[in-house]
């Protein structure tokens, strides 16, 4: 049976890392800085900017800096906010999308945008004016220079259900199969009595709860609501109405099930915070949470911090002695299949079993590096039909556990498979690093070669449109040795044709790329 722990790293008040783990491979990872804290899930009073009708989206501001991003598709039209009058969504949405409130698949309280390539049938401007006040919530960090997303349809999580303001219904998580099991907690959440001009929804977590255990959680989520909704018609925008739990709440609210045999937490106030968390929601579970006191690091005795680094590679292993190679850029990432050296088996078979275990090793890296937006994968070619179908059904499969929306296409002629996957925050990586000022991300820099013969061409441009000066160059040590050994010669004949002389001198410090020019008398 597999063994599963949850481990809180909190003891540096500046960076709280939580990692999930089955049978000590770990399977979450989430990090949070103070520095960048996450703004998925906080709910805002702001005013409406622009609207800029060619993207059929609206720029609110919510007091950030930089304005947040109203697609049309995550519009309520005027009267919803606030839980105060009936509300109406923009028909954007196609038939099967989820309850509002809920990432499709998962019972989180996170929504995902509509996918924006939909052209509404309304027109924003009909909805929305320049100087209106909106409630929204964040659906998507700030990305570079790209503000928040954020939608009017906001909910609120609780341990067990969804509140959902502006979606006046109940309903049950899709992750709840069993259709026995659906209309029984359909008849106990009507027997709470919700309130007429809020919806709910039964969380994952809520199966087999009692129904002093609802009621409590609904109590709590109503109380919380108004006075979010009070906030709302009191204050003057832009402000803040509601803030999202911090990550261990979080994390311990979306993924704590009774599976999880323990939770180590290596902070006395942070389990202190979280133990009070549990005795209000599920107390009954307070003895597995426990505070880590060994001299050991928490993430080393689990053996988690290696495999934390192996998530700031582009090479990933599999077993069988293939591997993975994940590239990602702006628009996609590409996902390389590599075989091994295997040996007693047929080329097919080899390709079919690491094709296999690729599949198992790409969804869990796309849920450890929260990787979003269009993935292609290049399988190993297979040429038996039977195989291909094989292939896309367990990549289908390892994508069912991943909390975010994930959409598998059928394998091209050419062995490609594209997949579609929900981002909501910036992945790991962009957590821990920053951009190489070097080789501006590219992970290349020039050559001295490269860069010698580049700065002679641009000698060649300077002595033609010095009239009359010479020039001087500050350039890299090597490529200054380079210029003056390599290519003395040519040095030397472009002094003679235009009659000046060329100063390359040679600054430590200086890298490959980095070079200043001067004219000189």
């Amino acid at each position: 049976m597999t063994q599963r722990r949850i481990l809180v790293n909190a003891l540096d008040p500046e960076e709280v890392r939580v990692a999930v783990l089955d049978d000590r491979v770990l399977q979450e990872f989430y990090i949070e800085r103070a520095s960048r804290e996450t703004l998925v899930g906080n709910i805002y009073k702001g005013r409406v900017v622009n609207i800029v009708s060619s993207l059929q989206a609206a720029f609110v501001d919510i007091g950030l800096g930089k304005n947040a991003f109203l697609h049309v598709s995550e519009v309520v039209a005027p009267g919803g906010s606030g839980g105060t009058e009936p509300a109406r969504r923009t028909p954007a949405p196609a038939p099967s999308a989820p309850p509002p409130g809920l990432e499709p698949g998962t019972d989180t309280a996170r929504r995902v945008p509509e996918r924006h390539d939909r052209r509404p049938s309304v027109n924003l401007r009909d909805v929305l004016r320049p100087g209106q006040d909106v409630v929204v919530q964040v659906i998507r960090d700030p990305v570079g220079e790209k503000g928040p997303s954020v939608s009017m349809d906001v909910s609120v999580a609780g341990r067990y259900l969804v509140l959902t303001p502006e979606t006046r219904r109940t309903a049950v998580s899709k992750r709840i199969t069993d259709a026995a099991e659906r209309e029984s907690l359909k008849a106990l959440l009507q027997e709470l009595e919700p309130p007429d001009d809020v919806g709910f929804i039964i969380r994952t977590a809520g199966t087999g709860q009692t129904h002093r255990d609802l009621q409590k959680d609904l109590d709590s989520l109503v109380r919380l609501w108004r006075a979010v909704s009070d906030r709302a018609r009191d204050e003057r925008p832009p402000v803040r109405l509601y803030h999202e739990s911090d990550l261990v709440i979080r994390t311990i609210r979306d993924l704590f099930s009774p599976e999880v045999e323990e939770v180590l937490i290596d902070s006395p106030e942070v389990l202190e915070r979280t133990i009070e968390f549990v005795s209000t929601v599920m107390p009954s579970f307070r003895g597995r949470f426990l505070l880590y006191e060994e001299n050991e690091p928490l993430f080393h005795k689990f053996g988690v911090e290696p495999q934390i680094e192996g998530l700031y590679r582009k090479r990933v292993e599999l077993p069988s002695g293939g591997s993975i190679v994940i590239e990602e850029t702006e628009a996609l990432t590409a996902v390389d299949v590599n075989s091994g050296r295997l040996v007693g088996e047929s080329p097919e078979g080899i390709a079919v079993r690491t094709n296999l275990e690729a599949c198992e090793e790409i969804g869990r890296q796309l849920r450890l590096r929260d990787i979003g937006g269009v993935v292609v994968v290049d399988f190993i070619d297979v040429r038996d039909a039977e195989n291909r179908r094989e292939v896309e059904k367990a990549l289908k499969e390892a994508v069912k556990r991943d909390r975010s929306q994930t959409t598998v296409l059928r394998m091209s002629r050419f062995g490609l498979v594209e997949m579609a996957r929900q981002k909501i925050r910036p992945g790991v990586k962009l957590a821990s690093y920053e951009e190489c000022e070097r080789c501006r991300g590219t992970g290349m820099v020039r050559s001295v070669e490269s860069m010698g013969l580049w700065l002679l061409r641009l000698i060649r441009h300077e002595l033609s449109a010095a009239g009359g000066l010479g020039v001087e160059l500050r350039m890299n040590v090597d490529v200054a040795q380079y210029i003056l050994n390599t290519k003395r010669k040519e040095l030397m004949k472009l002094e003679e044709r235009y009659g000046r002389e060329v100063a390359i001198l040679g600054e430590p410090g200086y890298d490959v790329e980095r070079y200043e020019v001067s004219r000189v008398s």
